[in-house]
């Protein structure tokens, strides 16, 4: 039985699979399987993963008409999984060669914790953009997991390890609910959902903002952030310091999505009346004070301050 299931979603993206495709081959854990889900790829994705699986390289799954999208599709690789452990990887990004064994070795040294996480890295272009988070390697409890959270992103969909079991009984990623971020979501829920995470300040995963169209489509933002929902499934259950950070890590995601549709001229309205105030940070404070300005007045403001 194998250790890992590698999980990747792929929908056109053959200028960048064989590069990272290589990047799973390269691991210097070798006890895995590679479970592909193309999603009516039309341009030649499917005819370089079709050699692959001939090679016996990975398992491909095909459909002939799109999709519900890429939760859908790691939901489905999750049910044909094999092993006990998934691993979630995009088919656009980069893993270093260690990814895997660096959760091999933390699943054996902590048998009782369901959730991994190995740092990871954000890219635009050849730019490696500064890292935010300064986490303890280790044991994080749901406190001090809530509270990372509230400073940062510090989970990435390429940087997560989880147990199966915990996978299904969570549900899996939310299909057709969000356009974007309901990764995020997913990841929030799993840390209100167990008492402890496990990670891993090593960074072992490249996210590759180039490559991410659903990042770059402002359309996929018209709602407000997904995570708001966890107010309403999670207020039972957690004391009165992990609803704070959770609170807290709600805030700041639906401020930045906010200040995405501020620059595109969208309505914050909704946005505004959907934080919790008490858990509010300082630094959010002036953000949320920037969003109140009206429009014409905030492009300048923003102008102003980056041409310095």
């Amino acid at each position: 039985m194998y250790k890992f299931s590698v999980i990747m979603p792929v929908h056109n993206k053959a200028a960048t699979l064989l590069d990272s495709l290589a990047c799973l081959y390269n691991q210097t854990f070798k006890n895995f399987e590679i479970i592909v889900v193309d999603d009516a790829s039309t341009d030649g994705s499917l005819q370089i993963l079709l050699q692959e699986e001939r090679k016996g390289k990975l398992r491909l799954y095909h459909r002939d008409k799109p999709g519900p999208g890429g939760y859908a599709a790691r939901n489905y690789g999750a049910q044909q999984a094999t092993s006990e452990w998934l691993v979630f990887f995009d088919a656009d990004d980069l893993l270093v060669y260690d990814h895997l064994s660096r959760f091999a070795n933390a699943i054996s040294e902590n048998p009782s914790i369901n959730f991994f996480v190995n740092a990871f890295r954000k890219m635009e272009g050849n730019i490696v953009l500064p890292r935010s988070e300064f986490l303890k390697n280790g044991v994080l409890s749901r406190q001090e997991a809530l509270a990372a959270f509230a400073r940062s992103d510090f989970i990435h969909m390429n940087g997560a390890c989880i147990h199966r079991n915990t996978f299904k009984a969570l549900g899996g990623f939310p299909v057709d609910r969000y356009l974007r971020a309901g990764d995020v979501y997913f990841w929030l829920k799993v840390i209100c959902s167990l008492k402890m995470v496990h990670y891993d300040p090593t960074v072992t995963s490249m996210w590759l903002l180039h490559n991410s169209g659903v990042v770059s489509n402002k359309n996929n933002i018209i709602q407000t952030h997904p995570c708001l929902d966890l107010k309403r499934e999670f207020n039972v259950g957690l004391n009165w310091f992990e609803k704070h950070y959770l609170n807290a890590a709600i805030n700041r995601k639906i401020l930045s999505w906010a200040v995405e549709k501020k620059i595109v001229g969208r309505s914050v309205e909704k946005d505004i009346r959907s934080l919790t105030l008490f858990s509010m940070r300082p630094r959010q404070w002036m953000t949320l004070i920037t969003l109140i300005i009206p429009q014409p007045y905030y492009g300048r403001l923003r102008d102003r301050v980056l041409s310095g």
